[in-house]
């Protein structure tokens, strides 16, 4: 326990110092440049600041979170289902090759171009592009999750003539728990990623039309802000909501 402790304090030490380092260069190279190429820490906080105070930041941040989240779960819903079928039928396995591999090979600024073609410039264009390209991520860790299901102890539930449900409930959920998680820790700031660059060039609101804005108008601190925030909203993800739930169901797991 106590060697534990000491290990977390000095990865976070570590950490700390990794982060000091970062912003100790950044302010010697704003020293160095122009604000114009390289805005201080303390110029890009003071825009971060003005983003909170006006309530930008709150609404283009609302926006894009809305888009990010129907996206990833319309993505999530079908690759699960997909997986789900496609881990039980080798057939439908088979099926799907071809597609993930074309999904992997696009180059997701050539999906953004074709969801413009097809929608114009609007929010269907982020909703559309996450949904996508989250697919793989989730389909892959589903379906070979499934794959590597112990088949004796789905035969051990057959004998003992338990039901669809049962099977469902203590084999299967409990065995792809860990793929689940990992691919979203995979495809959580993926879809923030992707969300951002779709709104660049589809949509006239939300982080990344806000980005566009802020380099039209060559405010490079309000550019550096706004990579602040989505780096910002990445990690909050990760550590507020996949690692509790990730730490949860683990226990839930060995607790069936």
């Amino acid at each position: 326990m106590m060697i534990s402790i000491m290990n977390r304090k000095k990865s976070l030490i570590i950490q700390m110092s990794t982060c000091s380092g970062i912003v100790l260069i950044w302010t010697l190279l704003s020293l160095n440049f122009p604000s114009i190429l390289i805005p201080s820490p303390y110029e890009t906080l003071t825009a971060l600041w003005q983003l909170i105070v006006s309530g930008e930041l709150l609404h283009q941040l609302y926006l894009t979170m809305v888009r990010m989240v129907v996206g990833l779960s319309i993505g999530m819903f079908l690759a699960i289902l997909s997986g789900l079928l496609a881990g039980r039928f080798a057939v439908i396995y088979e099926m799907f090759r071809p597609v993930i591999a074309f999904l992997l090979g696009i180059p997701p600024i050539i999906l953004v171009v074709v969801a413009m073609v097809w929608f114009g410039t609007n929010s269907i264009i982020p909703i559309f592009v996450v949904s996508i390209l989250v697919f793989p991520t989730f389909y892959i860790n589903i379906a070979n999750g499934y794959r590597q299901i112990d088949n004796q102890l789905l035969q051990m539930a057959t004998v003992y003539q338990k039901s669809t449900w049962q099977k469902l409930r203590f084999i299967i959920l409990p065995s792809l728990m860990v793929p689940f998680f990992t691919a979203c820790s995979l495809a959580a700031g993926g879809a923030v990623r992707m969300t951002i660059m779709a709104e660049l060039l589809g949509t006239n609101s939300g982080i990344g039309a806000a980005l566009t804005m802020a380099r039209i108008n060559i405010n490079t601190d309000k550019v550096f802000a706004w990579t602040l925030i989505s780096v910002l909203i990445i990690l909050a993800i990760d550590s507020f909501i996949l690692n509790p739930l990730k730490a949860k169901m683990m226990t839930w797991n060995r607790e069936e």
